[in-house]
């Protein structure tokens, strides 16, 4: 039997819809760009604030300003994320950039983003979150119980979630459980994972040639490695580039440079010949892109307190945390 259809009253109706549908749009009310919140007019009056206005805007708030632009203007994603953040040296801060950069995109880039605590070793990247958010379960307890979660829903008791929505999967905390830790339980774990996750971060802890980070940075889209601005650091960091890379046919490994970024971390305040030395030598390998994040004593308690807040950070600050979120959002596949 088939479906009596009502007529259509806009039958015949000049300008009307033949689908049927409305045909109102949004560009009949607002015929000029919008931007947060406020049209953008194009006139006499409109251009003379705007010129008044850039008169009084510093070089930092411009350069800030199109930072916020181009971290907007990311392409989206095709497909979950995987960034390895890694170093030969210890305490150079890969949790800190880890914890920075995941919620940077978290709340700048609207992805779902977690971060993975796969030190081996006391990790602490769960530690930083507030304590009345933090969980007190593993990813050892998710590997347990995964096979029975079927939603991402079912995923939230094992993170903790931040108020940027960076969710943190925490490190087991008696180092023997992590030991067990073995790469074909993290490739269980990451394609589990990316059912619910845009972006996965790993903070691979200390060391290159480790089983684990390697079975991370064989699967990473992208690379961070992270180093402080002394010479001693530095070297190690460069030394271990050629373990970066593809395994060549001799058991070497060429870095893929495109898909690596380093970290200045902890730079002291004023420009040094030195740091400038160490950045020409990244480059010197083809590692052309790289940020520079100043240590700032007010970051180190917001993240000792769990009180982390990207916009109470001066912005000499903020600035190299944007500039590493755009580093990483702009190699995003």
């Amino acid at each position: 039997m088939g479906v009596k259809r009502e007529p259509d009253d806009n039958r015949g109706v000049p300008g009307a819809d033949p689908s049927g549908e409305d045909s109102f749009r949004r560009s009949e009310v607002y015929t000029g760009p919008v931007v947060r919140g406020r049209e953008v007019r194009d006139g006499p009056w409109s251009r003379l604030v705007g010129l008044m206005r850039s008169a009084t805007t510093s070089d930092g708030e411009r350069r800030e300003a199109e930072l916020d632009v181009r971290l907007a203007d990311a392409p989206p994603i095709t497909r979950t994320n995987i960034v390895a953040v890694v170093s030969p040296k210890g305490g150079v801060g890969k949790t800190t950039c880890t914890f920075l950069l995941g919620n940077l995109l978290a709340s700048k880039l609207r992805l779902r983003v977690l971060a993975v605590d796969a030190n081996r070793d006391f990790g602490t990247l769960a530690s930083l979150a507030p304590d009345k958010v933090r969980v007190d379960r593993s990813l050892a307890d998710l590997l347990a119980e995964m096979k029975h979660l079927h939603s991402a829903a079912g995923v939230l008791p094992y993170v903790s979630s931040m108020p940027s929505g960076l969710h943190l999967l925490a490190a087991p905390s008696r180092p023997e459980v992590m030991a067990e830790m073995t790469p074909g339980l993290y490739d269980d774990l990451l394609t589990f994972l990316s059912r619910y996750y845009d972006m996965i971060l790993l903070d691979l802890g200390t060391g290159i040639i480790d089983p684990v980070a390697q079975f991370g940075i064989r699967h990473a889209d992208q690379t961070l490695l992270i180093t402080t601005p002394e010479f001693v650091t530095a070297n190690k960091v460069l030394d271990s580039l050629r373990y970066l890379g593809p395994e060549a046919g001799d058991g070497t490994q060429t870095p893929d440079a495109g898909h690596i970024s380093v970290v200045l971390n902890r730079a002291p305040a004023k420009h040094s010949g030195d740091r400038q030395a160490i950045e020409d030598a990244f480059r010197s390998l083809g590692i052309a892109r790289h940020v520079v994040i100043p240590y700032e004593d007010r970051l180190r308690v917001m993240l000792d307190s769990a009180t982390y807040s990207l916009e109470a950070l001066p912005r000499g600050t903020r600035v190299p945390v944007k500039q590493l979120g755009l580093a990483v959002a702009g190699k995003l596949v």
